[in-house]
């Protein structure tokens, strides 16, 4: 992986586990500008990275993540003169672009080939509630909450939650919150299935999120992309066409060697030692 800056993330991998971290706990890792397009470009590199093989994206500080940084977000609309500003539907277009462009950044914590498992700690408000609901395992600590903040500030929220929560925990629940914006704590987190568990300290929390990371880690590669893609899939399709997609994703991704060295390994009471992927290059990356 590339020995990338970021300035709202650390970023470091270990025997295929690559540690996400938000890295502006003075700030309550607001999500500035320069977070979303850093989100962007440092998923994208953890996705061309053959060696990681999971994602564990953990916080820094009293809070996961506070949520947008609003401030950040200005269109400049407010400084033109009334007589020069563009017209209600030109000023909405670009607010649709905007929201999409967002989206598309979360997307694509579910687009990248490896599981990603989020460690919550403190608050996980607004924007990160979008962020780890698009994770494929939560953990949180006791003191955890979690909150739909969007309808507190006069808006609804726009970014994801509101079509990912539901398909996590029950329609009613999601329904309550994002009409209330009241918090969610943690025992109730837990209990809805919004998070795997609970954890008495964050450093416990990362501790069993880094065991279960390994776990990962040590299958195989082909065969959790292959788990990961079907699963999404199936979440979003009927299961006709999920069983298709399915069938077609196994005739193509099976790995015959990944098989036997798996059988191989069990018989023998050894660990599987699996083949990494074919690493992938940017289009402009040239050759030296």
């Amino acid at each position: 992986m590339s020995n990338k800056k970021y300035s709202c993330f650390e970023l470091s991998t270990d025997k295929g586990i690559a540690s996400l971290v938000l890295s502006r706990p003075e700030e309550l890792n607001t999500m500035s500008r320069d977070f979303w397009v850093e989100l962007s470009d440092v998923l994208n590199d953890i996705n061309r990275d053959s060696d990681v093989r999971v994602v564990v994206m953990s916080s820094t500080g009293k809070h996961f993540c506070a949520g947008m940084d609003l401030s950040a977000f200005s269109n400049g609309v407010e400084n033109i003169p009334d007589d020069k500003k563009p017209d209600h539907a030109r000023i909405g277009e670009a607010l649709y672009r905007v929201a999409k462009e967002l989206q598309e950044y979360i997307s694509t914590l579910e687009k990248i080939r490896v599981p990603v498992i989020s460690a919550i700690q403190g608050g996980c408000v607004g924007g990160a509630l979008d962020l780890i609901t698009a994770c494929d395992i939560r953990y949180a600590t006791n003191d955890a909450f979690f909150c739909i903040q969007e309808i507190n500030i006069g808006m609804a929220a726009d970014v994801g939650t509101l079509q990912r929560l539901p398909r996590i925990i029950p329609d009613s629940k999601m329904r309550e919150m994002a009409y209330s914006g009241r918090r969610m704590y943690a025992e109730e987190a837990k209990d809805c299935g919004l998070v795997s568990d609970t954890f008495e300290t964050q450093e416990d929390m990362l501790e069993a999120a880094t065991k279960i990371a390994k776990e990962i880690a040590s299958k195989s590669p082909v065969a959790i992309y292959g788990l990961k893609a079907v699963m999404n899939y199936s979440r979003d399709h009927s299961i006709s066409d999920s069983l298709d997609f399915n069938a077609l994703w196994s005739g193509a991704m099976l790995s015959q060697k990944d098989m036997a060295e798996a059988m191989s390994a069990q018989m023998e009471k050894r660990e599987a030692s699996f083949n990494e992927l074919v690493d992938v290059k940017k289009f402009n990356e040239v050759d030296k």
